[in-house]
């Protein structure tokens, strides 16, 4: 059997001598329901001489790629309102440049705590939580990664500390890689990763119940040919539910081929006891193997993309981006088409998240990739992530292409945010909204506007939703596409739900905040570090930025050294070089130093590490 891939056309279709026609009824072996009920499209617009991607920026990376595989969690919302974010890092080419995994924390008044560095060199793919049962509304940070061939965790020593010690804790698992993390009702720990060898054929679950000093291994699944895993705990009072939903291959038959990795159904698996034990292993789909299609079969098959939530009333909810998969004489076609589907369960039954896109006209829906390049772990409608109202809404948020015409120069996706809502819980779900809409087909390296490795966090806080992604400058990443290494923003975008249900308009993104910006390299240091601090987002100011300010401060809180800069206000960032003496020009010793941005009321902080 030979499996091709395409650029897909109706001319192609019909020159084979008939009319493929694919339709829901045809979507095995799930019912697959839509609805009529949508309301008239919208889109976000903004002046296009002044586009920027949406939200304020919080750091920057030249390594884009966030994640292969579930997009997962970088991004947190605890109950005090504060926001904790992190990111891969990278300041130049990789390899060459070392890869960090940074973090930035927003405290109650607004101000930026600043990226820093939060695990050692050499570390990627990160995810976060925070620690549910910490005592009062504000909570720590729980970030996980890999480097050195194991999975990693570390807790902040405070809530916005930005200490994160030494200790971390792991399964010390060779080539256990590849984790996410979420942390239960209890401040357990569950932690599930992916074999590093051919095939990415594991995953493997792991638990904590002492903040990652010893792990117990739960249980391994098998034919995982994507990094799929994903894990969410509930955030229902008294609930003690924690759920890991991952793919597993149907098409173990084609190792070796993009098949084999990208026709799989979606299973869950559901503890009630904080992790401690979990239930059977249940698959939500059954979608019909590749091996048993015969002429004129369809099916959808999905890939890597899940995501899950528990809904007010505690029922689980998981969403997936998933391709069609259609066999016409002796060939399997796939991959081209995507959508974005859910499933619940009270229902159980699958439904179409995703309406079709009004740029192009394709039976039954799916979102094209007319280009064919979605085999670098993108599809035209992908990576969906779950956000839970209050009122009982449930909004589903995804990366998506809709416009064939939007490629960069180098033809790659310029991906959007989009959105659609369901107050049925799932049933049915309004027309998507395409949320960012920065448009810049044919644009150059250094021009593109492609928003990528979006999360959200899953629940409304005070009427609003809360995103991070990355706004790519070269569509694509340059370690197996795109063109160039480009300085990417990492942005954080707080929005109004209304956007979505079309009760708000938002013309422009002026950002909630401006941030000053405050970083240090290298840090550590031994004899020099440039401090660089400016402003972001076109220049909105906090407070006075006429008169700035940067003050060091040693790890007893006693000021060192004083700058007097003549400005923060500056959308290029400004630098200005500390050789680690205090104020009279003596060498200060080695230590844990704090470099605070003064200007007008904002204050952002940036620690550095002096060594001998």
């Amino acid at each position: 059997m030979k499996v091709v891939k395409f650029f897909l056309s109706i001319s192609f279709i019909t020159s084979i001598g008939f009319a493929l026609v694919i339709t829901n009824s045809d979507l095995k072996s799930q019912p697959i329901l839509t609805s009529d009920k949508y309301v008239p499209r919208r889109f976000i617009r903004h002046s296009d001489d002044n586009m920027q991607s949406p939200g304020v920026q919080v750091g920057t990376t030249t390594y884009d790629i966030q994640r292969y595989g579930s997009h997962g969690q970088r991004l947190a919302v605890d109950d005090s309102g504060q926001i904790h974010v992190n990111w891969t890092h990278c300041s130049g080419e990789y390899p060459g440049s070392p890869r960090f995994v940074r973090w930035n924390f927003r405290f109650p008044n607004g101000i930026w705590y600043g990226e820093t560095d939060a695990a050692p060199s050499v570390s990627g793919y990160c995810q976060l939580d925070i620690m549910v049962a910490d005592s009062g509304l504000a909570k720590r940070t729980m970030n996980v990664w890999h480097y050195g061939g194991h999975s990693w965790t570390s807790i902040d020593e405070g809530s916005g500390w930005g200490s994160w010690p030494g200790d971390t804790g792991s399964p010390y698992v060779d080539n256990h890689i590849w984790p996410v993390a979420c942390v239960a009702s209890n401040n357990n720990i569950i932690m599930v990763t992916a074999n590093s060898g051919s095939g990415m054929d594991w995953h493997h679950l792991y638990l904590t119940t002492d903040e990652g000093v010893t792990w117990t291994h739960l249980a391994d699944f098998d034919s995982c040919l994507c990094i799929s895993q994903f894990l969410r705990t509930s955030r229902n009072p008294g609930s003690q539910k924690v759920v890991h939903v991952w793919t597993q291959s149907i098409a173990m038959e084609y190792a070796g081929t993009l098949l084999s990795q990208t026709a799989n159904d979606v299973w869950y698996m559901l503890s009630t006891d904080n992790g401690v034990t979990w239930g059977p292993q249940t698959n939500v789909t059954n979608y019909i193997p590749p091996f048993q299609m015969v002429h004129g079969d369809s099916t959808p098959w999905a890939y890597c993309d899940v995501n899950a939530v528990f809904d007010k009333t505690d029922e689980l909810h998981i969403a997936f981006g998933a391709h069609l998969g259609y066999m016409l004489n002796d060939t399997l076609y796939h991959f081209e088409r995507s959508k974005i589907f859910h499933w619940d369960e009270v229902s159980d039954t699958i439904t179409v998240i995703s309406s079709p896109s009004i740029y192009y006209d394709e039976p039954d829906g799916w979102w094209l990739d007319v280009y064919d390049r979605a085999e670098f772990w993108q599809m035209p409608a992908d990576q969906p992530q779950f956000v839970v109202d209050p009122d009982g809404y449930l909004y589903c948020l995804w990366r998506g292409h809709d416009d064939t015409t939007d490629y960069s120069a180098a033809g790659f996706f310029n991906s959007e945010i989009c959105a659609a809502y369901s107050t049925d819980n799932g049933l049915t779900w309004s027309d998507y909204v395409n949320l960012t809409n920065t448009r810049s087909p044919g644009a150059d390296s250094g021009d593109c506007f492609d928003e990528d490795y979006m999360t959200a966090w899953p629940y409304v806080v005070n009427d609003s939703i809360f995103v991070t992604f990355i706004e790519d400058k070269d569509a694509g990443s340059p370690l197996n596409e795109g063109t160039a290494w480009t300085v990417d923003p990492v942005r954080v975008w707080i929005f109004h739900k209304g956007v979505i249900l079309g009760t708000e308009e938002q013309e422009t993104y002026r950002p909630e905040y401006a941030v000053p910006i405050l970083t240090a390299y290298p840090n550590p240091f031994r004899e020099i570090t440039d401090i660089r601090y400016g402003i972001t987002d076109n220049g909105y100011l906090i407070g006075d930025m006429s008169n700035a300010e940067i003050k060091i401060y040693d790890a007893a809180g006693r000021l060192v050294k004083n700058f007097t800069v003549p400005s923060a206000y500056s959308l290029v960032p400004t630098s200005i070089r500390w050789d680690g003496s205090d104020q009279s020009g003596s060498v200060l010793p080695a230590g844990v130093y704090f470099v605070h941005l003064e200007a007008g009321d904002a204050i952002v902080s940036q620690k550095i590490v002096k060594l001998n």
